[in-house]
């Protein structure tokens, strides 16, 4: 008898382990809940998880499709489907019961979406299920989400530090009934486009029928409260993606780090960005890309101007105030760049000498590069 139900374990295993993406149900505390399951066809040893947490309105089987399976093969995958939401009896779509609303609202006054529902919950139940299942990498235990899914994934941060390794929000942040009151450190990520016009840069602010809701912490906000509980220092190593792609778009990263934990808070600032996920094929950046690499800690070096400090081109005076001379040898264009690498002038140059207007920049060092050679340039008023 032992041996039939040992064969007919493998069998069931082999069966899971050649799946791709499979919809699942679960019934949990009485509802019928949906996801899509992603296992490795061959996994080698302990298999890490990621969860992906879709918006307001959307599904799993929509969300399903980042493309985190490419990039991470032996990753189990898990999907989970919000359930619907009502604003004053009227649909309002799916919604995590993430701490999202407002109050002071006109004819509603106080408003959470979905406050009675328990997704920490139904997530957690996923889990459990895997590890009871399968060979789980505990310490790699992720989540993922966009815009409603962020709020859902800085919720399961703040409460359960205890199993998940580290978060990736993208234009959602920390909802306003949410307290931040966070079991442990972790590791977290936040992505925010300038010009968010759903979930507002600055104070997440919500617009909704001619009149606007502060749902939640703003990104810079957010992104202080975590570094500053994560105990990370207060100077950033930036990195400058690099600016090939015509879409209106700049994109900075800032990195913060305890260097005696290895705690990280990251945040992507997307200048111009809107409310969306951008991908490699339209811009200078891919979402999937960039937060797999944050999830296994891979980092983005930044640019190292310094290494280039050459005497083909002269600054004079140095320092300087408003005004500042550069002696190159060649026609060119001149770049200069902040202390953290970023550009943040650039003009044409004429053989000799060319006079160059510095009055908009704060005091500060600098670098002048022309023709990849640079120079020092320091700026005190």
């Amino acid at each position: 008898m032992k041996k039939i139900f040992t064969i007919v374990a493998m069998a069931i295993m082999a069966i899971a382990l050649n799946a791709q993406n499979v919809t699942r149900t679960m019934e949990f505390e009485g509802t019928t809940r949906k996801y899509v399951e992603h296992i490795p066809a061959s996994p080698n040893g302990s298999m890490p998880v990621l969860f992906q947490l879709h918006g307001l309105g959307d599904n799993c089987n929509n969300f399903s499709q980042l493309g985190f399976e490419s990039l991470a093969p032996n990753w189990i995958i898990i999907t989970p489907e919000a359930t619907e939401a009502s604003i004053m009896g009227q649909p309002a779509g799916t919604a995590w019961a993430a701490g999202v609303g407002g109050e002071n609202i006109p004819y509603i006054n106080s408003i959470e979406l979905n406050a009675g529902v328990n997704d920490e919950g139904f997530i957690l139940a996923i889990l459990d299920s895997l590890e009871n299942n399968f060979d789980i990498d505990t310490d790699s235990i992720f989540i993922t989400g966009f815009s409603m899914g962020g709020f859902m994934s800085n919720k399961m941060a703040v409460k359960h530090a205890d199993r998940i390794t580290a978060i990736a929000s993208v234009s959602g942040t920390l909802g306003h009934f949410q307290a931040f009151e966070p079991t442990g450190k972790i590791n977290t990520m936040h992505i925010h486009g300038t010009s968010d016009e759903t979930i507002s840069y600055a104070d997440a602010s919500f617009s909704y029928s001619g009149f606007s809701i502060q749902v939640g912490l703003g990104a810079e906000a957010l992104v202080e409260t975590w570094r500053n509980y994560n105990e990370c220092g207060t100077e950033p190593t930036v990195y400058n993606f690099e600016d090939t792609k015509n879409d209106g778009l700049t994109f900075e990263q800032y990195t913060y780090k305890n260097n005696e934990t290895g705690n990280k808070t990251v945040f992507i600032k997307v200048n111009n960005g809107v409310h969306t996920w951008y991908d490699a094929a339209h811009n200078d950046i891919d979402y999937t890309t960039e937060i797999y690499k944050f999830f296994i800690g891979e980092e983005n070096e930044p640019t190292k101007v310094e290494e280039n400090i050459s005497d083909a081109i002269a600054i004079y005076p140095n320092p300087a105030t408003d005004i500042v001379n550069i002696v190159s040898q060649n026609d060119s264009e001149l770049a200069i760049y902040n202390a953290t690498g970023k550009e943040i002038k650039r003009v044409s140059t004429t053989q000799n000498n060319t006079a160059i207007d510095i009055s908009d920049l704060p005091n500060g060092m600098y670098f002048v590069v022309v023709d990849g050679h640079a120079q020092k340039l320091t700026i005190a008023r």
